[in-house]
């Protein structure tokens, strides 16, 4: 014999009332799962606004995918509010380095000593200073020291050893120095830069031999690589909320690293497109490819 159903015991009007319950409380259960289940954003056009990310010193994208994994040994991403980098295990260098950057990011912090990462996962070499003693080779930061400057702690981090690099000491103090220093100006006039550089390929000239003579490592106990170039990337902001459009200024330096740097940077200047060629990295990935390629195509546009 078949159940009863309980509307069958209830009178024509009880089911009307109670069909509408019925059909209430599905519309909330709806609503509430609706609410859990994040609407995934639509992807970007060309000409939208630009996306952004947390994080300021990335905040147009990565120029190439890290993972905060110690299996993730070539690649592996150090995220702090400082500047965000992708450090290589085999190479011993960081592979890129961004940041932001503007006024309030100078200051007068005390320059200290350099050390190696107490962040990275033990089962890396960790670069020592004696690693650089008489190679004939600085320790070349990549995020500058000065651009952190406006507080102690913030000027420490720049120290650690993964934002250094094997770098010739003409490089690094003529027209390396004169690069950061002209990216200060332009901050401490009310701009907003937007940072990344690196090293690229192996084989550089320091102080120590004959200019032919390129070092293709240094270290006492593990090889770190000497880089045969080292490049910059920098998108320039009329401020700190601005976001570009395809007239905004970026430019971009490739310099050996040997000792034939002199102290005019500016004849080093590529377009942001040639460096993303020769490194295979792509700059400012959230930038719509309608605001960005314009951007990048340009070779002489350096301030």
């Amino acid at each position: 014999m078949a159940l009863n159903s309980f509307l069958d015991y209830l009178t024509p009007t009880q089911r009307i009332a109670a069909t509408a319950v019925l059909l209430l409380v599905g519309v909330v259960i709806a609503f509430l799962r609706l609410g859990r289940e994040p609407t995934p954003s639509p992807a970007p056009r060309p000409g939208d606004a630009p996306q952004t990310l947390a994080n300021r010193n990335i905040r147009f994208g990565m120029p190439a995918d890290a993972k905060h994994d110690p299996a993730s040994k070539d690649a592996y991403l150090m995220d702090r509010p400082q500047f965000v980098l992708s450090y290589n295990d085999s190479t011993r260098n960081p592979n890129w380095v961004c940041w932001s950057l503007n006024a309030a990011d100078i200051g007068n912090a005390t320059r200290t000593a350099f050390k190696s990462d107490p962040d990275l996962p033990k089962e890396f070499y960790h670069v020592r200073n004696d690693d650089f003693v008489g190679t004939g080779f600085d320790k070349g930061h990549m995020c500058a020291s000065k651009d952190r400057s406006a507080s102690d702690p913030d000027n420490d981090i720049t120290f650690y050893l993964t934002n250094v690099v094997p770098q010739s000491p003409n490089n690094n103090q003529k027209g390396w120095r004169l690069l950061e220093e002209r990216c200060r100006d332009l901050a401490k006039q009310g701009k907003e830069l937007h940072i990344a550089c690196g090293p690229h390929g192996q084989g550089g000239t320091g102080q120590i031999g004959k200019d032919e003579a390129k070092r293709l490592t240094i270290g006492k106990t593990q090889p770190i690589v000497v880089p045969e170039s080292v490049w910059k990337v920098v998108l320039v902001l009329p401020g700190k909320d601005a976001v570009p459009d395809a007239q905004s200024q970026a430019f971009a330096v490739w310099m050996p690293n040997d000792q034939t740097v002199g102290t005019d940077w500016k004849k080093y200047s590529v377009s942001v497109a040639t460096v993303e060629q020769r490194t295979g990295y792509r700059f400012f990935p959230l930038v719509p490819d309608a605001v960005a390629n314009p951007i990048k195509s340009r070779a002489d546009h350096t301030p």
